[in-house]
């Protein structure tokens, strides 16, 4: 300030030349020393290189979820009409509005953002949808939760349960009625999922009943065949000698047609009753041709044994028969794969079970370990070559390696291989015969290799499968840890042994799905493949297919191209069974491809029609909380007010910057010079 001072009061203390133009005036050089002195002041400060340091404020409003139940079974309970629950509810959305920030969801077979009271959902998942509101929330000022149900829930754990560890108070809106009312229904059916040609399978039928005592109906079992009327295949006779009846009925039913056989199972409807729908059950059976039969022959009792036979027996298609090589004494005539598990070792050489399958063109799979002798292994194979010491081992993580095209895993499967425990694997060099197919590759520590960890080679008819370690039963453990079931480890099984052991397929083109029975709430995808002369996947064709209802309805679709190969999802279909046909032009011809597939009722919502307000009662009253009817759940605003004083979460962020950065500077250094020179120019100074 002192320079600024200084400096104007030289250029200006003395200064006559505007005398004239301003008839003794002071005011013009009073403005022009004020513009100088300001102007080098501010010059003077830069020149310290000062900071300032900002704070912004920012304020978050208390989160208040609200959960309203999709599920049809909420639907039922309104009957026709839901339109008061739809006014009040909004009214509730927009009064909370006013303080809170709300977060709309909807709760059935998944949660999902926004309220559409559409109430098409096939189950009903609190647990979960409670569960996925505290993720999306944690460490935010979710306040309340709000949750509009029935209370019935039939996916998923009990829902108090999860909600054990919230922070936050619960308010639940009970709806549907509690009253046991007039109603029939089949609440279980048991059966087999796949049969046998020829063989005959059990049916076994859950009958249940209230309040019609003295009734008598007819419980019957039909055939429903595509373009003709369901064939009636038995039927009998029940009374109804209580106001509360159960009991169970047994049906044996033939598997005569291979494909997939739909049969559907039916109460004759009581007048009175509540609903109608839970008087029927849809079942599809997949009637198969034969089992595959697959020999594991092991070197000695192992824990991967045991979880190979878990996960293969958990395909009904498939039968495992587990020998040991010192006993073995059976021919491969019978079997379409042979796994084995540390052989050839030391002491057992499998020579005459090597020189079988090779007679036999059978398909093998290796699956290596300590015990594994790495010379005999290389002189068994062409399609691995491992250089190391038998001695030594490495401890590897698997990664799924992109290019591989045999066959596809699901997106679950895929994300959980990555975080599966390491596998015992020979230290070395691993080199893959050029024509062989990798699926895992190994991950050393960090560092992800070239090395094969599960591979595939096909020479000629011959086709083998290497996996390269021992460790399974720990990845069967650690993915039921982190999914609660055994599907991704199964899954690779599976689909191992499915592509060893069924005969290579040389068609050009080729369309697959996961299964051939779908539930109602199931997207479904297919896949497809089209190779060229040189037997080498490509995409570049088009491919549309058409699918066909039982009812004639045509449903048509295009692939989607991925990398080298097509997809499609089709979505959600109606319950029936359906063909399809799929077809590409390529070179000179149209390859064509078909198969059919059923889609099964899930009724889930349909087989419990009381509503269980107990368990909204215990979420509300162990989370500082409180149940409502629909007349009073206007209420729930005024409560979460007064009982929780939710605050606002004030947030400060302090930004420390150089002066010389702030644009504003310039601008008014800019204007204090422009105004001293207009003023000296204008009184005709220079």
């Amino acid at each position: 300030m002192a320079l600024g001072a200084v400096y104007a009061a030289l250029l200006y203390y003395r200064d006559t030349t505007f005398d004239e133009k301003t008839s003794g005036s002071k005011w013009a050089k009073y403005a022009m020393t004020g513009f100088r002195f300001l102007a080098v002041t501010v010059l003077a400060v830069l020149l310290l290189s000062p900071f300032i340091r900002t704070r912004n404020t920012q304020k978050f409003k208390p989160v208040v979820a609200v959960i309203n139940d999709n599920s049809e079974s909420v639907k039922n309970s309104f009957g026709k009409d839901s339109t008061e629950y739809k006014k009040k509810l909004r009214a509730l959305v927009d009064k909370l509005s006013d303080k809170y920030d709300v977060a709309q969801f909807n709760a059935g077979d998944e949660l999902k953002r926004g309220i559409d009271f559409s109430y098409r959902d096939k189950s009903t998942d609190l647990s979960t949808a409670i569960d996925e509101v505290n993720d999306l929330y944690y460490n935010q000022n979710l306040g309340a939760v709000v949750i509009a149900s029935d209370g019935i829930y039939n996916k998923g754990i009990n829902p108090v349960y999860t909600a054990a560890k919230a922070s936050y108070s619960i308010y639940t809106i009970a709806l549907g009625d509690t009253t046991v009312q007039k109603d029939q229904k089949l609440s279980n059916v048991y059966y087999n999922k796949i049969a046998y040609l020829n063989d005959q399978f059990a049916l076994r039928v859950d009958v249940e009943e209230n309040n019609l005592a003295g009734k008598n109906v007819k419980l019957s079992v039909y055939e429903v065949e595509t373009g003709s009327d369901a064939k009636l295949i038995q039927s009998k006779d029940i009374f109804y000698s209580s106001d509360s009846y159960f009991q169970s009925f047994d049906f044996v039913v033939p598997a005569n047609k291979v494909g997939i056989a739909h049969y559907r199972i039916s109460l004759s409807n009581i007048e009175g009753e509540i609903t109608y729908s839970n008087n029927v059950r849809d079942v599809f059976v997949e009637v198969l041709d034969g089992r595959q039969k697959i020999l594991l022959v092991a070197n000695s009792p192992h824990p991967d044994i045991a979880s190979f036979k878990s996960a293969i027996e958990s395909n009904k298609n498939y039968q495992l028969d587990v020998e040991y090589a010192e006993t073995f004494s059976k021919k491969l005539n019978d079997y379409n794969l042979v796994i084995l598990h540390q052989l050839p070792s030391a002491s057992n050489k499998v020579s005459n079970i090597l020189k079988d399958a090779r007679e036999q063109k059978k398909p093998l799979l290796f699956v290596l370990g300590s015990q594994t002798s790495l010379p005999d292994f290389q002189k068994a194979q062409s399609g691995l070559i491992i250089k190391g010491n038998a001695d030594k081992f490495n401890d590897v993580t698997a990664y799924v390696a992109k290019d591989f095209s045999l066959f596809t895993l699901s997106d679950k499967t895929v994300q959980t291989i990555p975080k599966l425990p390491p596998f015992s694997c020979f230290f070395g060099d691993y080199n893959a015969n050029p024509s062989s197919k990798k699926i895992l590759d190994q991950k050393i520590n960090s560092v992800e290799t070239d090395f094969p960890l599960w591979l595939f080679n096909e020479t000629g008819d011959e086709k083998l499968g290497v996996i390269c370690g021992e460790g399974l039963w720990r990845w069967r453990l650690y993915d039921y840890l982190l999914n609660k079931n055994h599907e991704a480890t199964n899954e690779l099984i599976n689909k191992t042994v499915q592509y060893l052991s069924v005969k290579a397929d040389k068609r050009p083109f080729r369309v697959n799905l996961p299964k051939n029975i779908f539930q109602d709430n199931e997207a479904i995808t297919f896949d497809a493949q089209l190779y060229n002369a040189n037997y080498e996947l490509i995409n570049s064709a088009d491919v549309e297919m058409k699918i066909i209802g039982e009812d004639s309805k045509e449903y048509e679709y295009k692939f989607n191209k991925t990398e080298n190969a097509y997809n499609v999802n089709v979505g959600f279909l109606p319950v029936g069974n359906y063909s399809y046909n799929a077809a590409v032009k390529f070179g000179n011809g149209t390859y064509t491809a078909n198969g059919k597939f059923s889609v099964s009722p899930l009724q889930l919502e349909e087989m419990r029609t009381r509503a269980d307000h107990q368990v909204l009662y215990q979420l509300a009253s162990q989370h500082n909380g409180a149940m409502h009817y629909l007349n009073d759940m206007e209420k729930i605003a005024d409560e979460i007010d007064l009982k929780n004083q939710l605050k606002p979460i004030l947030y400060d962020t302090f930004m420390t910057e150089s002066a010389i950065n702030l644009k504003w500077i310039f601008f008014l250094l800019l204007t204090l010079i422009s105004a001293e020179w207009f003023i000296r120019k204008y009184l005709g100074g220079y």
